[in-house]
């Protein structure tokens, strides 16, 4: 919970594959996504981390399913920040076309009395959902009114953009409150897995997936991405980034590889570890880039919220 009084109190779910260390620092409280394996269910970051799932999954067999926040959920942790004197909470969530956190949320929401809770669609997921929780917890933290906080972290929401490599494993059918099956939508992944094919998929403005290349080597999907992600800044100007990776870090250095480049300016605000209920439809393997141009949010306020090298050294 939050340790700190704030103007206004933040909440999130862990789609946004920050680690709990990150969260509490920066005064956000966190109610998590759940993963199911065989009959053990876990709440990410907090039943269970990254490293640790990487190697359970990989070696588990069973069905594997993962769940949003119930709405049940939601309004215990809206009544507890009530109840430590909060009158307006900003509630940030997965896109809303991936997952029925945001609806469970709206839900809760309307349940709870005592304060104003505005509930955000963040129009992405993992890198994408850390970028605009950055913009969010940095302007409450500078002291700008909760309105002008949502207005700019919805902003980042609608001109940030994510691009995602999956296993060739992926499974997206892995979890219950899908909307249009989750994170990669459509695909077929028994006749991916059969080739070993891989796609680049870009989570837009809208929140949507949508598969934009494919190939069966990492280094022309990594080159495809590294692309796009310059058309994006020369027509946006100098960006700001997020990394993603799961589990792998080769395929991540395979990635960064052509982002070392001249032809547009760029910094990497953090590198992130793909939460359980992430890995579990991406795939262990999986790799992205979440980007934002650094005139919505700056460098220097990224970093104060990721706090890259504490996160490292800890």
């Amino acid at each position: 919970m939050i340790e700190s009084r704030k103007n206004f109190a933040i909440v999130c779910d862990s789609a946004c594959d920050l680690p709990l260390s990150v969260l509490e620092r920066a005064g956000v409280a966190l109610v998590p996504l759940k993963v199911r394996i065989a009959d053990e269910t876990y709440r990410d970051c907090i039943d269970i981390d990254a490293p640790d799932y990487f190697v359970s999954f990989s070696s588990r067999t069973g069905q594997v399913n993962t769940y949003s926040p119930s709405v049940e959920e939601l309004a215990d942790v809206y009544k507890s920040l009530v109840a430590q004197g909060y009158t307006q909470i900003v509630s940030v969530h997965v896109s809303s076309e991936m997952r029925d956190a945001y609806q469970n949320a709206v839900a809760a929401a309307h349940e709870t009395k005592g304060a104003r809770i505005q509930v955000m669609d963040t129009r992405g997921t993992s890198g994408k959902f850390a970028l605009v929780l950055a913009r969010l917890a940095c302007d409450r933290d500078a002291g700008f009114g909760v309105d002008e906080c949502v207005a700019r972290a919805v902003r980042v929401a609608q001109e940030s953009r994510m691009l995602v490599i999956p296993s060739a494993a992926a499974r997206p059918d892995h979890g219950i409150g899908h909307r249009s099956r989750g994170i990669l939508g459509h695909v077929t992944s028994l006749q991916r897995r059969a080739l070993g094919i891989r796609g680049v998929f870009e989570i837009n403005g809208e929140g949507q997936a949508n598969e934009l290349f494919r190939s069966s080597e990492l280094s022309r999907l990594s080159g495809f991405m590294a692309r796009t992600m310059s058309a994006y800044a020369q027509k946006m100007g100098p960006v700001i980034y997020v990394e993603v990776s799961g589990g792998v870090p080769k395929f991540l250095s395979v990635v960064e590889k052509p982002l070392d480049t001249n032809e547009f300016e760029s910094d990497c605000a953090a590198v992130l570890d793909t939460n359980p209920t992430t890995t579990s439809q991406l795939g262990v393997g999986a790799v992205g880039l979440a980007y934002v141009p650094q005139s919505l949010l700056d460098p220097a306020e990224a970093a104060s919220f990721f706090q890259v090298d504490e996160a490292l050294d800890s």
